[in-house]
């Protein structure tokens, strides 16, 4: 969920997935404002291919998000700064 000038929220039945919707969010947001900082007219995808591209995410097409990120994350911060564990 985009809230007006407030930020982002996400959902989900685990940390990982929630992190890993909240992580895809952002840089979607990061991508879309670095596009409109061209100043130029954007190029729109055909209505198809978003349907399928969007049809790619359903429930039971893919995995649940964050199965496979969330360990190696767990791993790089622990590399970075094994504190947070206490």
């Amino acid at each position: 969920m985009i809230l007006r000038n407030h930020g982002l929220l996400t959902v989900g039945t685990t940390i990982a997935e929630a992190f890993t919707a909240m992580y895809g969010l952002e840089r979607s947001c990061q991508a879309q404002v670095a596009a409109m900082a061209c100043n130029t007219t954007l190029n729109e995808m055909p209505a198809e291919t978003a349907r399928k591209s969007i049809g790619m995410y359903d429930p039971g097409v893919i995995r649940r998000y964050g199965l496979l990120e969330w360990p190696g994350l767990l791993r790089r911060l622990d590399r970075r700064d094994p504190s947070f564990r206490d």
